[in-house]
């Protein structure tokens, strides 16, 4: 019951019990000094009579009396001397005081000065003709008035009441909305707010914190762009550049990850940049980057950044030298696609550098190794492109071969599931992550290399599909796990695969279903933000969770945070890394939190290794992580019943 309705409800039921109350005193009060005047009237009379008697007979108190008896609504008059009547005054010759009993009062007044003798006096009670009298009309006329006046009164104190009392609720309930994060829904206030004062207060407030917020959001992405981004082109930096490569050598998993890195050098660049002028030189340098960043979208993973001055480096993980090499020979062709530019040298524009690296190997190897063929390729002239010293030349898998692998996969009850443990400060485990890994006959090979094959061949919705069914099915074994299950985006753009999952989670209980974990890329997050909002709040309604992973790889904004209902971030594992010793990653982590804090998403690290960044990410206020240093991946046995709930650091 609302406040309304309950302050309502009690001032009326005041005002009635008021009211009745008064009713009930008014009339008992009317009755009671009517029987004093009667009982005194009768106690005169008695007097009288008795004085009378003094000296005279009964027989002459006749021609006194009988005009008495109407003034005091007597009925009856009689004298007895013992139980002898010497006299006897009636009003009517037919009486009804033995049919009408309760209508009369009798009274029995023994005589001062005649002893033995008794007055017994029969009266019409007056309560009986009270309401048929004139004065009566009068009276409940008068009461009448009142009672309506009252009434009228009590309504119109009501009404005020009740605007006044639906105004504070409506300034509760804005303020409930925006204790529980909603400011963006409440922030213009109702008409009928009360009081006014602290309505309009409230509304300063929600501006200034909309605009702290919006500011917030600035500097969020001003940080990001600051730590990972090159301010002249757009493009990744070669700190972040080098921390996404170091990430990737230091496997944690174990499990031979490899890939390669071009390196692309642009000799026209510095040997025009003083002849052509920076304007020249700007527009030249936009006209390559644009070609670059078109080119390298087409594939998946891939990482683009502007290495020094003229040199781009591409970082393409889980490729093979093969497939490097046919990119190279694309690339090469995608440079007559360019513009026209005076002065430049269309034969002798690109030079392109390929390496390999596997997991084992350090940052300044790798990058050597890459240079070295770069410069190759620059001495040998024209176009082209050179390979590493000491590169193998392996194969690699051709998409026939990956289709066909994939698909025996699926066919065979899908991938082999991992998990590793996220736990938050304490050490308690808040969720696990499933991880996939399938069997090519000779290895392991990791989700990262062939989920971007599965997106290409579009085997993702049914890939999605069965993980789901999967993990359903472990929530049942594990009643006591969260279960975190990432999800390709393209699944959740299709109306299909949402229809699909809406009707499995509707033959899920609502215990089970609180224990999904859905988790997204950021960068996907951000691309399709607007068909995203309603499939987040569906999957919200059913009781399910929302993590967002790989914060902080790209450049974007952090506004989403706010948007969407997200429970839980994770930090990408090249931010966590080293980051005691990086002050911009630092920086980036504070702002974020900063961000997170009025929605109460919580921030979690991934690919925590060492004790001294776990330690400096709990000083930051990062909530939990998940790492090497933690627990390694482990494969899913559902025979198992319990796993640990608790790690010590």
């Amino acid at each position: 019951m609302r406040l309304t309705t309950k302050l309502s409800a009690f001032i009326t039921f005041i005002s009635v019990l008021a009211m009745v109350l008064m009713l009930v005193g008014c009339a008992f009060s009317v009755f009671w000094l009517t029987h004093q005047r009667v009982e005194n009237r009768v106690q005169v009379l008695a007097t009288e009579v008795d004085k009378v008697l003094l000296k005279q007979p009964p027989d002459a108190l006749e021609a006194w009396l009988a005009p008495v008896l109407p003034v005091i609504n007597a009925e009856q008059l009689s004298l007895y001397n013992g139980r002898q009547n010497v006299f006897t005054l009636s009003r009517h010759e037919n009486q009804m005081l033995q049919h009408q009993k309760n209508r009369y009062i009798h009274f029995d007044i023994a005589l001062m000065h005649q002893p033995g003798m008794r007055l017994q006096l029969t009266i019409l009670d007056p309560a009986q003709t009270w309401l048929r009298s004139i004065p009566t009309t009068y009276t409940l006329a008068a009461l009448m008035l009142v009672v309506l006046i009252m009434a009228v009164t009590l309504f119109i104190t009501h009404r005020w009441l009740v605007r006044q009392w639906r105004g504070m609720e409506q300034l509760e309930s804005r303020s409930a909305s925006i204790l529980s994060g909603a400011r963006q829904l409440y922030r213009q206030k109702h008409a009928d707010e009360w009081p006014p004062k602290a309505s309009r207060a409230i509304d300063v407030l929600l501006s200034d914190l909309q605009e702290a917020g919006e500011q917030r959001v600035r500097i969020d992405t001003l940080i990001r762009t600051f730590a990972a981004q090159d301010g002249r082109t757009g493009l990744n930096n070669r700190l972040f550049f080098d921390s996404q490569l170091a990430t990737l050598l230091e496997d944690q998993e174990d499990v031979g990850t490899h890939g390669v890195v071009m390196m692309i050098r642009f000799p026209e660049l510095d040997t025009h940049d003083d002849s052509l002028g920076p304007v020249l030189v700007e527009e030249y340098l936009f006209n390559v980057v644009n070609m670059l960043s078109t080119f390298v979208m087409r594939y998946p993973g891939a990482l683009l950044a502007r290495y020094f001055r003229s040199d781009f480096a591409v970082l393409l993980p889980h490729r093979s030298l093969k497939e490097a090499n046919s990119i190279a020979d694309h690339l090469i062709n995608a440079v007559d696609a360019l513009p026209p530019m005076r002065m430049v040298n269309r034969d002798d524009f690109i030079h392109i550098g390929i390496s390999a690296w596997h997991s084992g190997q350090t940052v300044p190897q790798v990058m050597e190794n890459v240079e070295m063929a770069t410069r190759r390729a620059t001495l040998s002239g024209g176009n082209n492109w050179s390979n590493g010293a000491g590169n193998p030349l392996d194969a690699g898998r051709g998409s026939v071969r990956w289709r066909t692998l994939l698909e025996n996969t699926l066919s065979r009850g899908g991938p082999r599931l991992y998990q590793k443990p996220a736990v938050d400060r304490e050490g308690k485990v808040r969720h696990r992550v499933l991880l996939t890994r399938i069997f090519d006959g000779d290895k392991e090979v990791l989700s990262a290399e062939y989920m971007p094959l599965v997106q290409q061949l579009g085997m993702a919705e049914n890939w999605d599909r069965q993980m789901v069914l999967r993990v359903a099915a472990l929530s049942e074994l594990w009643p006591e796990e969260t279960l975190a299950i990432p999800v390709n985006i393209e699944s959740l753009l299709k109306r299909p695969f949402i229809a699909w999952l809406h009707t499995m989670l509707l033959q899920c209980p609502k215990s089970q279903r609180k224990r999904f974990l859905f988790e997204l890329a950021e960068g996907d997050v951000c691309q399709h933000i607007s068909n995203l909002i309603p499939v987040f709040h569906a999957l919200q309604a059913f009781g399910c969770r929302i993590a967002v992973n790989q914060a902080g790889l790209t450049v974007v904004s952090s506004a989403y945070i706010r948007q969407l209902p997200v429970e839980l971030i994770k930090l990408d594992a090249g931010l966590v890394r080293n980051i005691e010793r990086r002050t911009e990653n630092q920086l980036f982590v504070r702002s974020l939190l900063d961000v997170c804090k009025p929605t109460g998403t919580q921030l979690y690290a991934t690919g925590v290794r060492t004790h001294a960044e776990w330690q400096t990410l709990v000083g930051l206020g990062v909530e939990g992580g998940q790492g090497d240093f933690f627990s390694p991946s482990q494969p899913v046995n559902s025979n198992v019943k319990k796993y640990s709930q608790r790690y010590r650091f």
